[in-house]
C-alpha cells in the first residue's frame, strides 16, 4: 500500500489526484468573477418609455403651431377674395351700362387665384367679351367654352362665337354652333336672338327653305319680344331667296304694322315693294318704293328708289299695302289655331297676302284677311272668286 501511494505521487507532482484538484479551482474562479446583473424583462423596460405626453412637451416652441395666426391668415384670403369678388361686379355694372372703357380698366385689376370657380367663370367670359380684336375674341371664346363646357355663361359665349363666325362669312360654322338654341323652348332674350341668327346662318349657307321652315317655326318664341323686328325681316329675307314672295309679304306686313317707325322699317317697306314686283303687281310695288324715298328720305333704301328713277309724290299715292287701301276679312274666331287653319287653307286656294290679324279685344279675336287692294271693287272681285271657287264667304274691310 505504501508502494502505491509513492508511485502516485511521482506521477502527480504535488500527491493530489488530478480530478480531485480540478474541481476546486474551477468553483475558485467562478467565485472571484463580477456576479452578472440579470436582465430586466421586457414588460420593464416598456415601463421605462416616455409618455408621449411627456415627448411632447419637450419640443421647442417654434414647433409648435399657432392657430391664431393661422386664422388671421385664413381671414386675411377671405377678406381678399371678398374684395376680388366685389370687382367683378363692378366689371358687370360697367358693361351692363356700356362703360366698357371702365369695365375693362376694372377687370385688369382682378387677382383670378383669388376667386370661386364660379367667379372665374365669370372673369374668363368677361375677358373674352371685352375683347376688341375680332381674332382675339373668338380665340377667347373657344377657350371659355372648352374650359367652362358647362359654365353659366355658356349660352352667351356660344351666340357672340357664332356671331362671330357669321360676320367672317363661315355660315356652316356659325349655324353647328346655334344648334343648342331651339324652336319654341326659348325664353330669354339670348335665346331669341340665337333662334334669329341660326336661320340667317341657314340661309346664308344657302338653304332658303331650311331658314324658312326653321323661322316659321319660331314665331312662338318671337312674336312680342324685343326681337320681333329683326325676326320678321329674317323670315321675309329667308321667303324671297326660297321664291315665295306672297310668305315674305305676311311676315313685312306684320313687321310694318307693329314698328312703322323702327330700325328695319325702311328696309322692310323696300323688301315689300320688291315682293309686289315679283308677283306681278306692279303698280303697287312703285307705290311702296315711293312711300320708301317719302318716309325715310335719308336712308340708304331711298337712295335705290331713285336710281330706279322713282320720285316722290305722284302716282296713286295709294299707300298699299300698308295703312290704306281696302282687304277681305274671311273668318274671325276666338281660337288661334282655327284662324291659322282657315289661313292655310286660303293659301292652299293660291290666294296671295293671308294673314291673321289679332285684336285688341279681351279675349282677342283672330281675324283672317287676305288681299291688298286700291279699290272695294277689286277687293269684291276677289271675294266672288272665292265664293264661287270655295264656298268662303267674305267683307271687304278698310286696311
Amino acid at each position: 500500500m505504501l508502494f502505491v501511494a509513492l508511485l502516485a505521487l511521482l506521477v502527480c507532482g504535488d500527491g493530489a489526484a488530478p480530478h480531485a484538484r480540478a474541481t476546486p479551482r474551477t468553483e475558485g474562479r467562478a467565485l472571484q468573477k463580477e456576479p452578472s446583473v440579470e436582465k430586466e424583462p421586457r414588460a420593464d423596460r416598456a415601463l421605462r418609455v416616455e409618455p408621449r405626453s411627456t415627448r411632447t412637451n419637450r419640443k421647442s416652441a417654434t414647433d409648435t403651431p399657432k392657430p391664431k395666426a393661422a386664422a388671421r391668415s385664413k381671414a386675411n384670403q377671405g377678406k381678399r377674395s371678398a374684395e376680388e369678388e366685389k370687382l367683378v361686379a363692378q366689371v358687370l355694372d360697367a358693361m351692363g351700362a356700356g362703360r366698357m372703357d371702365e369695365a375693362r380698366s376694372i377687370l385688369a385689376e382682378i387677382d383670378t387665384d383669388l376667386l370661386s370657380r364660379d367667379k372665374a367663370d365669370d372673369v374668363a367670359y368677361l375677358e373674352a367679351a371685352l375683347l376688341l380684336d375680332g381674332k382675339k375674341q373668338q380665340e377667347a371664346f373657344d377657350a371659355y367654352l372648352t374650359e367652362f363646357a358647362r359654365g353659366r355663361h355658356r349660352r352667351e359665349a356660344t351666340l357672340s362665337l357664332a356671331r362671330l363666325h357669321y360676320v367672317e362669312g363661315d355660315y356652316g360654322e356659325a349655324e353647328r354652333l346655334l344648334t343648342i338654341f331651339s324652336p319654341g323652348v326659348e325664353k330669354d332674350d339670348v335665346g331669341r336672338r340665337a333662334l334669329v341668327l341660326r336661320g340667317l346662318a341657314q340661309l346664308g349657307r344657302g338653304d332658303a327653305n331650311g331658314a324658312l321652315q326653321l323661322l316659321v317655326s319660331c314665331e312662338s318664341d318671337l312674336r312680342g319680344a324685343a326681337e320681333e323686328e329683326s325676326f320678321y325681316f329674317a323670315w321675309s329675307q329667308a321667303a324671297l331667296h326660297a321664291g315665295k314672295p306672297s310668305k315674305a309679304l305676311e311676315a313685312l306686313r306684320v313687321l310694318l304694322e307693329k314698328h312703322p317707325q323702327g330700325a328695319y322699317a325702311p328696309q322692310a317697306l323696300y323688301a315689300m315693294g320688291m315682293c309686289l314686283e315679283r308677283m306681278g303687281r306692279g303698280s303697287d310695288a312703285t307705290n311702296v318704293f315711293r312711300q320708301v324715298a317719302q318716309r325715310f328720305p335719308t336712308s340708304y333704301e331711298a337712295t335705290r328708289v331713285r336710281d330706279r328713277g322713282i320720285r316722290p309724290g305722284g302716282g296713286s299715292g295709294g299707300g298699299l299695302p300698308i295703312g290704306g287701301g281696302y282687304a277681305l276679312q274671311i273668318g274671325a274666331f276666338s281660337r288661334r289655331d282655327l284662324a291659322d287653319a282657315l289661313a292655310r287653307d286660303l293659301r292652299t286656294a293660291g290666294v296671295a297676302d293671308v294673314n291673321v290679324k289679332q285684336g285688341n279685344e279681351d279675349p282677342p279675336i283672330y281675324r283672317v284677311r287676305a288681299g291688298s287692294f286700291a279699290t272695294r271693287d277689286e277687293a269684291r272681285a276677289l271675294g266672288e272668286r272665292l265664293r264661287r271657287e270655295r264656298g268662303f264667304s267674305s267683307t271687304v274691310v278698310p286696311r
